[in-house]
């Protein structure tokens, strides 16, 4: 007796056009043609065996005989184990031995690792962001939301997209409208839920909403500053099989980052509550925006995470506020700081320069099919994610709060999702509509953003802000100094 099943780490989303697979350990995904999505339907959470699977596949495919169906279906699993999307074996023992929970007690857990492509000699996309950015067009499907749940946060800092007038009357969204959001995101194919605010720990519920998320067979990232993290809530966290906690750390030195955070004593508090995620064997991710005042030292972060073995990223473009305010980029590097910066990054962030190197040039790509890259969207916004925030505001992006889509409290996700018009207008925008940066140069070093364009400049979404197209032109310019050192 030949038994499968879904691997606890993953998840499966099929539709009548393709079949999704995605893995939160290892960080990988597949995604299949129609036949690969029949396939996928015949696995579950609970056991299978392999000859009863078979027969209900002949229902489907009546001129095929069950040796050449049977053949065909083991090839599949065989390939989805291998890689640990499923577990294959005779006995529920051995279905539980092969299932792998997250440790940190192995040499490289896998949050240090993050890249979509894959390893196989299936005839799979090679790069499922790309295959899934083409499949969108003209039929979006909702895959990611990042909920709000609590507009209130416990710290203020100095970059915040969010503006402090917001937290300061801040408020949760009850949690029964949480629960019937998620209901309803689940029918509609959703498979990743973030947890946010504000501060998603300030929510006197967020474990029960994370469970909620469990039950409803979502994918769970948190993200939170950690100083209102309670000792009792991490057992739970690690019974829910979190996909990621991601938290911000601006410096090893504690005024430093408390300056940021303008909280006297958060670096102590979020740095202990780290030690104990990673202690539980929780996956966290260490995420360092970097300004002004904490641009030299930025190393010791990524040197403290990496004694954790978690994976921790900088950010040195800083966006404007959501309320089109431009004062915290006051606290954005010059150029000049940029290129200083930029070269302690490639000389000691080992995981930028592995990033750099395998990633695929834009150039390529619309030299191969310059009509086909234009019609591609410039991101995912309005057509495989969005953001609902504690009064029930739909907006397309974390910090695009100036751009409503719609209300959950007046129309359902569903009917914002399929007809608002600003959702509409988003799905007009495309590579075509950013003509000059077809023949940039440096587009292969952009960091192009919508909200960004639209929080600094008033309101516009095309009004691209000259500093993005110099950092681009420096990024470019280092990376080709580097690589002529063979330093890259």
């Amino acid at each position: 007796m030949k038994l499968i099943r879904l691997s606890k780490n993953s998840f499966i989303r099929t539709t009548n056009r393709y079949g999704y697979i995605t893995n939160q350990l290892t960080r990988h995904d597949r995604s299949y043609d129609e036949f690969g999505a029949d396939l996928l339907r015949e696995i579950s959470r609970e056991p299978r065996e392999i000859d009863d699977i078979i027969k209900h596949l002949m229902t489907i495919y009546e001129n095929v005989d069950f040796y050449t169906l049977k053949t065909d279906f083991m090839e599949f699993a065989e390939s989805l184990a291998h890689d640990k999307f499923i577990v294959l074996g005779t006995t529920l023992e051995e279905l539980d031995a092969k299932d792998d929970d997250f440790t940190y007690a192995i040499d490289n857990p896998k949050t240090m690792v993050d890249n979509f492509y894959q390893a196989t000699n299936e005839k799979v996309s090679e790069n499922t962001q790309d295959f899934f950015l083409e499949e969108v067009q003209g039929r979006p499907l909702i895959s990611s939301l990042q909920f709000e749940l609590s507009s209130r946060c416990n710290e203020r800092c100095i970059h915040c997209y969010i503006p402090n007038e917001k937290k300061n009357k801040g408020f949760d969204m009850p949690t029964a409208k949480v629960k019937s959001i998620l209901d309803e995101f689940a029918a509609m194919g959703g498979i990743h839920v973030t947890l946010s605010g504000g501060e998603a720990f300030l929510h006197k519920d967020l474990i029960e909403i994370a469970r909620y998320c469990r039950e409803k067979d979502l994918k769970i990232s948190i993200l939170s500053n950690l100083i209102a993290l309670k000792d009792e809530q991490i057992p739970a966290l690690k019974e829910v099989n979190l996909s990621l906690i991601q938290v911000s750390l601006y410096s090893m030195n504690p005024e430093i980052h408390d300056f940021i955070t303008t909280v006297q004593g958060s670096f102590e508090r979020t740095k202990a509550s780290i030690e104990k995620l990673v202690a539980a064997d929780i996956p966290v991710q260490i995420s360092c925006p970097i300004m002004k005042v904490n641009r030299h030292g930025f190393d010791k972060v990524l040197d403290y995470a990496k004694s954790l073995k978690i994976k921790a990223q900088t950010d040195y473009i800083m966006m404007a506020r959501s309320d089109l305010d431009t004062e915290n980029l006051a606290n954005r590097l010059s150029l000049d700081e940029t290129e200083e910066l930029l070269r302690d990054i490639i000389e000691h962030d080992t995981q930028y320069r592995d990033e750099t190197l395998e990633q695929l040039p834009i150039s390529d790509e619309i030299k191969f099919n310059l009509e086909r890259f234009k019609k591609q969207p410039v991101c995912g916004v309005g057509y495989d994610n969005c953001c609902i925030t504690a009064n029930g505001d739909v907006y397309p992006c974390a910090g695009w709060q100036d751009y409503v889509l719609g209300n959950v409290y007046k129309q359902s996700l569903q009917e914002i999702w399929e007809n608002s018009e600003r959702v509409k207008q988003l799905r007009e925008v495309t590579q075509a509509s950013f003509p000059q940066c077809l023949e940039c140069d440096a587009r292969d070093y952009c960091a192009r953003c919508l909200v960004r364009n639209y929080n600094e400049s008033g309101g516009d979404m095309f009004a691209i802000n000259h500093h993005f197209c110099d950092v681009a032109r420096l990024n470019k310019r280092l990376v080709e100094e580097y690589k002529a050192k063979g330093l890259l």
